[in-house]
């Protein structure tokens, strides 16, 4: 019979099974199969893992392998079929030993599994040729996290989701300590990646005009930028003060306290809490000052601020690059603008839209891995924001060091590859539906593979990311070359000075035969 791959025997529920394949071939973890039910007619179940036994004895297993004695066996949990309304359902009866076990069909996994619609494509069903689309609505007003360990593409997961709400034009303030995400504008270059574009149906593009760049005052990159940001500073709180200069003094610390207490009621600069410093009559005002100093000679706040609505504009995705800047700017900088966005966006006065925040772990720390104040806004934001329309892309490669209140609030959740012990217990605990044997699952992705969970699709999927349609700005710097480019013996710089050259050599001969045609007609 076409795509019988087995059959169930022992015992069987309703809810799962297990069953011997026939061909080991043709069965693998995680994939989908479907088994007829007396009650609800066809069932899709999913193979949760396959054991191999022989019924050989110790002595003859030092004989060697017996391919004809052994036996595979495939456990599988059942994930349903759909009602006559649409609804999942789990069926009420047991599944019986000795039915056959089938490959799911194609249709059958996308109705199932709820994959019918059309949104924002993150890949396809590992090993399928299957898309998978999450509603562009829901993953921005919902909030959605990317969590993985290093180099498993939290990255680059992070830019397929941008390249899509890029071109459903939903407006972006990216939050990018490390510069990866300006590479937005230009088209994938890597020839690797081009040549598996076709898999997924998707060509190279770059995003141009509509990714624009922005960075503080004092960047080593502001010749690469579209703009500067700079603050206005107005009526900073003692704690932002503190973070920025790193004031520990405890006496120090209550001066600037006393001193802001006797500017209340009125829009202050930090021109003004100096001014205000200075009047104090105590010797550690002299070391005080000396703080307040470094803040203003960092630039980050002037009184031409930039206007805080440009950072979230229909049509664009704005990039904030924050590299070179100290960690306490960092900090800070992410405070005051998502502040002042939430606040412009309650008002009305940008459009809906989502804060990409990269690196979530530095702004929003778990209790007991540091204190930022940036911390209570983007809480806020978790909890509130979608009241407003303005969502949560949060990134993390310590998901055990992000704040659990925030990474609750995300419905959408995307686990690429982690094994540290700690990060999988917070997983665990701050993402709903998880299965020992999914956790166990997490361990074993591959890179550019990930579990999607989202109140979108009916269970959790692995997915194969799709390639990125333009250039990953975030790959990792190659120490020694490859032995493959070793081989090569060319880099692309090396084939585009190639290039170079023959172009120069040809250009040089077509002048040296004008030359000796004019001096053979004229002399």
């Amino acid at each position: 019979m076409k795509g019988l791959v087995g059959r169930i025997f022992g015992e069987a529920s309703s809810t799962e099974f297990s069953f011997v394949v026939f061909d080991p071939k043709e069965v693998k973890r995680t994939d989908y199969v479907k088994v007829w039910n007396d009650n609800d007619g066809w069932v899709i179940a999913q193979v949760l893992d396959i054991i191999a036994t022989t019924d050989l004895k110790e002595t003859d297993v030092l004989k060697g392998r017996d391919a004809e004695k052994e036996t595979y066996i495939a456990k599988a949990y059942v994930i349903g079929k759909r009602d006559e309304k649409g609804l999942l359902r789990v069926p009420k009866t047991p599944l019986v030993p000795g039915e056959n076990v089938f490959k799911a069909d194609k249709d059958l996994i996308v109705d199932v599994l709820g994959l019918k619609r059309k949104g924002v494509y993150l890949g396809l069903i590992e090993d399928t040729d299957i898309k998978v689309n999450l509603d562009a609505n829901s993953l921005v007003q919902k909030h959605c996290c990317i969590l993985a360990k290093t180099g498993s593409g939290k990255s680059y997961t992070a830019g397929v989701i941008i390249e899509e709400l890029i071109e459903r034009g939903v407006p972006m303030f990216i939050i990018d300590p490390h510069g990866e995400y300006a590479s937005l504008r230009e088209p994938n270059d890597n020839p690797d990646e081009i040549e598996k574009m076709s898999v997924y149906g998707i060509s190279p593009k770059g995003y141009g005009s509509r990714i624009r760049v922005y960075v503080p005052p004092n960047s080593p990159f502001l010749d690469r930028a579209d703009g500067v940001l700079k603050l206005d500073g107005l009526n900073l709180t003692p704690e932002e003060i503190i973070e920025l200069t790193g004031i520990t003094n405890s006496t120090q610390q209550a001066l600037l306290y006393q001193a802001i207490k006797n500017l209340k009621g009125k829009d202050y600069t930090i021109e003004d809490v100096i001014s205000e410093v200075e009047t104090l009559k105590h010797n550690a005002r002299f070391g005080l000052l000396g703080h307040l100093e470094k803040i203003l000679d960092s630039n980050l706040f002037g009184r031409n601020a930039t206007p805080i609505e440009v950072l979230l504009q229909k049509e664009r995705a704005v990039v904030l690059d924050m590299r070179g800047s100290p960690p306490e700017h960092q900090d800070l900088i992410v405070s005051r603008v998502c502040s002042m966005l939430f606040e412009l966006r309650k008002r009305g006065e940008v459009p809906p839209g989502m804060i990409v925040l990269e690196e979530a772990h530095n702004f929003i720390p778990e209790r007991g891995f540091g204190k930022t104040v940036s911390t209570q806004i983007l809480r806020t934001i978790a909890s509130e924001g979608r009241k407003f329309g303005l969502g949560l892309l949060v990134i993390s490669q310590r998901p055990a060091r992000v704040d659990k209140n925030v990474v609750s609030q995300c419905n959408t959740q995307i686990i690429l590859r982690i094994t540290n012990p700690n990060d999988l217990t917070a997983i665990k605990k701050g993402v709903e539906g998880l299965t020992a044997e999914t956790v166990d699952e997490i361990k074993r992705l591959p890179p550019g593979t990930a579990l999607v969970v989202s109140p979108e699709l009916e269970k959790p999927v692995i997915v194969s990311i799709r390639v990125r349609k333009s250039r990953h700005g975030g790959a990792s710097v190659s120490v020694i070359k490859s032995e493959k480019r070793e081989k090569r013996g060319e880099t692309k710089k090396d084939k585009r000075d190639k290039r170079d050259k023959k172009r120069d050599a040809e250009r040089n001969s077509e002048k040296k035969e004008k030359r000796g045609f004019f001096r053979k007609m004229f002399g």
